[in-house]
């Protein structure tokens, strides 16, 4: 009984039978392998591109979206809008995340969420009053954010291109295997009858034709029907793994057709003029938009044309007249349009010229320009005027109240009638009113020249103008019986500037003060070095105040609190004015606090540049008098 078998098991029926079972198991396993190869295509595609893909691309958003966070940050958005950006970063960076194939990103998403919580809270906790440390721990956090989600990107490109490799690979295999496999299909059919190479080996070959047909990219070849046998399921498998692949490769050519689409929907929807060319220079996309922007070309054939015979290298066209600003890259069209240039290489070699038309621009900037020169020929004629008008009514006006002055006296010693003396008197000062009206319009006008300041600039001591200004308004302080608050005995401040125009600034101020104060009231006079080297000059009283909406006001010309025709206090508003233009001149400013009903602080301050060098390392003194006045009220002077 072993002999038998042992005699089946050697016999040539047997071989052949154990070398086709060989044979078929061999073509079997080749036809299962590779199945499993393609049906895993879609995956090896997932990985290698659309989650990657999809990763950087919300990476990257989410980068851009921080970025413009930050710039919403620095020109002072609202809470609620940095919050929606806020929102805006964090769901882009979670869906990177999601779509993330590396592993090795997954600390680094985990960090960006961490900083991002951090600056965060820094930014919209505190914001618009941030320390300096802040700022910086601020500012280290953005660049630790941005650095994380640029190594996001790095890896996620990384395992895609091994991904990449690793499919690569896996369809090498399957080639060599069907190689290897045919070989020795061949091999065996040698020993194989005529049947066998009629029922099988032909079928075999057929197969392995198509199997390489298909590899090389020819997914139409067509694959036999066979019969039932192993030879017929493995014809099977291959007709469905041929139909598996060309199911893909319709709908990833269906996709691509799709965002060629829009993409040409876009470009033909632009505005702008828009032509791309490949590395050969020939141009393979114009919009319509070409056409109208350059109408000499609207019977031209402008696809597939070299794109040196119509425009050169900068998108400068060569077939219409033209003016072009090499500056600025803009044309300027004969019939008055104008265009912006921005041409670009891509990474192909080859090159994207867009043209944008900014006629609509040019002229509002025109119209401006046009408009700015008509103000300022407006402003100096305004100018000349008040200057000429100014000197022509001062002249007469002291004229007029000399004469009254001489009949005052004249009565006052010759014992004249009482009326007439009091009639001599008020013209006297009703002509003094409106000298220094006139006086304040003169001031207004010589204001505007700032080449007589640079001419008349010294150094003065701030303490000596506000001692003169003192004594000049002495006099007008008494009929109020006001109680004046100053340190005589600080040290000099020295500054560079104008001495008649500080002593003018000063003395307007001090005016104010006393004219706007009530009776028995208090004046404070304050001289002191800020911690940014400016120096400033505090005139405080605990007058009538101003209301805060008439506060930006104060120091236009011919503005008062209150500018109606009752009003009970005297002048024409030019006070604060011409201080304020005399601060400028000083590359200073004046500031306003008041409190209506309890008093005003009015602040002159001179930057630390107009500071006189040998006295930039002394303090001035802020004062030994302990009385001060109550400005709680109206707030700091500085």
């Amino acid at each position: 009984m072993l002999n038998n078998a042992f005699r089946v098991l050697i016999s040539v029926r047997s071989k052949l039978f154990f070398s086709f079972l060989a044979m078929s198991a061999l073509l079997a396993l080749l036809g299962g392998y590779a199945f499993h190869a393609i049906s895993t295509t879609g995956a090896v595609v997932e990985n290698t591109f659309d989650r990657p893909l999809m990763a950087i691309n919300y990476a990257r958003s989410a980068g851009q979206t921080f970025t413009q966070m930050e710039l919403d940050l620095v020109n002072g958005a609202d809470k609620e809008s940095l919050s929606e950006t806020l929102e805006a970063f964090q769901s882009d960076l979670s869906v990177a995340k999601q779509r993330s194939i590396s592993e090795r990103a997954a600390p680094f998403f985990t960090d960006v969420e961490t900083l991002t919580e951090q600056w965060s809270r820094i930014s919209l906790t505190n914001q618009g009053a941030l320390s300096e440390a802040e700022r910086a721990q601020q500012a280290e956090l953005a660049t630790e954010i941005e650095d994380n989600l640029d190594i996001i990107v790095e890896l996620q490109t990384n395992e895609s291109f091994r991904n990449r490799e690793t499919a690569l690979e896996g369809v090498g295999k399957v080639e060599r295997y069907a190689l290897w496999a045919t070989g020795l299909a061949l091999a065996l059919s040698i020993l194989l009858s005529t049947w066998l190479g009629i029922t099988i080996i032909k079928p075999l070959k057929a197969a392995a034709l198509a199997a390489r047909k298909i590899s090389a990219g020819d997914l139409n070849t067509k694959i036999p029907a066979g019969g039932d046998d192993e030879t017929g399921a493995l014809l099977k498998t291959l007709g469905s793994m041929q139909e598996n692949i060309r199911g893909r490769m319709d709908r990833e050519q269906s996709a691509r057709a799709l965002a060629q689409t829009r993409l040409a929907e876009s470009l033909e929807n632009s505005k702008d003029a828009i032509i791309l060319t490949d590395a050969q220079d020939q141009i393979i996309v114009a919009n319509n938009q070409v056409q109208t922007m350059f109408p000499d070309l609207e019977n031209t054939k402008i696809l597939s044309a070299k794109l040196d015979t119509l425009f050169n290298r900068r998108g400068v066209p060569k077939t219409i007249s033209h003016i072009y600003d090499e500056a600025q890259n803009e044309i300027r069209f004969d019939d008055g349009r104008w265009a912006r240039i921005n041409a670009s290489d891509t990474e192909e070699g080859g090159r994207l010229i867009i043209w944008t038309d900014i006629s609509q621009a040019k002229a509002a900037h025109r119209n401006l320009m046009i408009a700015k020169e008509q103000a300022e020929a407006a402003n100096r004629a305004k100018t000349l005027f008040l200057a000429a008008m100014s000197h022509e009514l001062r002249t007469p006006l002291n004229a007029v109240i000399g004469f009254a002055d001489v009949m005052a006296m004249q009565h006052q010693q010759g014992g004249g009638d009482p009326k007439q003396l009091e009639m001599c008197h008020l013209i006297s000062r009703n002509g003094d009113q409106l000298l220094k009206i006139v006086q304040d319009v003169l001031n207004i006008a010589d204001t505007e020249d700032t080449e007589i300041l640079s001419t008349n600039r010294e150094v003065v001591d701030l303490k000596e103008i506000v001692t003169f200004c003192l004594k000049t308004i002495a006099g007008e302080m008494q009929p109020k019986r006001l109680r004046l608050i100053w340190d005589s005995q600080m040290s000099p401040v020295k500054v560079r500037g104008d001495r008649v125009r500080l002593q003018q600034a000063v003395l307007n101020l001090l005016s104010n003060a006393i004219k706007f104060n009530q009776e028995d009231g208090r004046i404070k006079v304050d001289i002191r070095r800020q911690s940014d080297g400016s120096v400033a000059i505090d005139v405080i009283d605990d007058g009538i105040g101003i209301k805060s909406e008439n506060l930006a006001r104060m120091v236009e010309p011919f503005e008062q609190a209150d500018n109606s025709y009752s009003r009970r206090y005297e002048g024409a508003g030019l006070g604060l004015s011409v201080v304020q233009k005399i601060m400028k001149l000083h590359k200073g400013e004046l500031r306003l606090r008041s409190a209506f009903g309890k008093g005003t602080c009015a602040t002159l301050i001179l930057p630390e540049t107009m500071t006189a060098s040998d006295q930039n390392s002394h303090s001035a003194s802020q004062g030994k008098d302990s009385e001060s006045v109550n400005t709680s009220q109206i707030g700091s002077a500085a």
